[in-house]
């Protein structure tokens, strides 16, 4: 397990794990309620050729929960650049790897910060095609209902996870939900969680408005961009990733058989693997 360092990112203490002493910077991003233990079977072999950073988001993991935390998809991109810039990466670019929501803030970086990206690597994106996704994530986003909805508990918790994996069998142990329900129940873990997902969640799915500005923006975003998708992702369809190869100018798609919502995790090994792979032929 990779040491836990803490930084303070303007107001907030922020938690990340660092790896690698040489190559390229790579940072990782997890998904919405996640954290850096998302990483835990990628970060090692992915420092073997590069120096890799992965953080806790405002809100997740065991960084700060801030009642006013920056919880919003413009606000978090914004957080993502003022991580690297105390890491002195702030005139560096950089590969940015996201699942999830990391992946749509790994696409918001790029669009406002162009220098910044080397690449892009995104790990079944949310909220970058249709506006289908989860019925527990779309009723979440109704008042009173998304909190009760979400109060954290182990049965709630080990439903969620099962339908992220292709094998929930194979990765929904009693210590995952345990190690997951230990963070969701942290002060202001919940509520973080609800404002992050309401800001671009709706009860009909991904929220228009948001769509809207990422399409408009997608053919200026220039970086080498890789696409993985689950085929049995049921969070973020697999048909999403079709409007990133009709609107962005060089991004390659992959569709993952056995595959779930989160494959640095359910096929890490395949993921450490055409990751260094890309981004060797980025730096080239």
């Amino acid at each position: 397990m990779q040491k836990d360092k803490f930084t303070q990112v303007g107001p907030h203490r922020i938690r990340h794990w660092q790896a690698g002493r040489a190559g390229s910077p790579v940072l990782l991003l997890h998904g919405i309620g996640c954290s850096v233990l998302e990483w835990q079977h990628n970060l090692a072999m992915l420092a073997t050729r590069h120096r890799v950073w992965a953080v806790d988001l405002p809100g997740c993991g065991l960084s700060d929960k801030p009642a006013d935390g920056p919880y919003t998809l413009p606000g978090l991109a914004r957080f993502v650049l003022d991580f690297l810039a105390t890491q002195g990466l702030a005139n560096t670019p950089v590969h940015l790897a996201g699942n999830s929501l990391g992946g749509r803030l790994a696409l918001e970086c790029a669009i406002a910060a162009p220098q910044q990206v080397a690449s892009l690597l995104l790990l079944d994106p949310a909220g970058v095609g249709g506006r289908d996704t989860l019925l527990e994530f779309r009723l979440a986003t109704v008042p009173g209902l998304g909190e009760l909805a979400t109060r954290p508990s182990a049965a709630g918790t080990r439903m969620l996870w099962r339908k992220a994996f292709a094998d929930p069998e194979a990765f929904v142990s009693p210590e995952l939900v345990a190690t997951k329900l230990a963070l969701a129940r942290q002060p202001g873990a919940q509520a973080a969680f609800l404002k992050t997902l309401r800001s671009f969640v709706g009860l009909r799915g991904f929220l228009p408005g948001p769509l809207a500005q990422l399409h408009a923006a997608l053919p200026q975003v220039a970086q080498p961009t890789l696409a993985v998708w689950g085929e049995a992702d049921r969070f973020v369809p697999p048909a999403h990733g079709q409007w990133l190869t009709r609107l962005m100018p060089r991004v390659q798609l992959q569709l993952w058989p056995a595959c779930g919502h989160a494959p640095q995790v359910e096929c890490a090994h395949r993921f450490n693997a055409t990751a260094l792979a890309f981004w060797e032929g980025a730096d080239a």
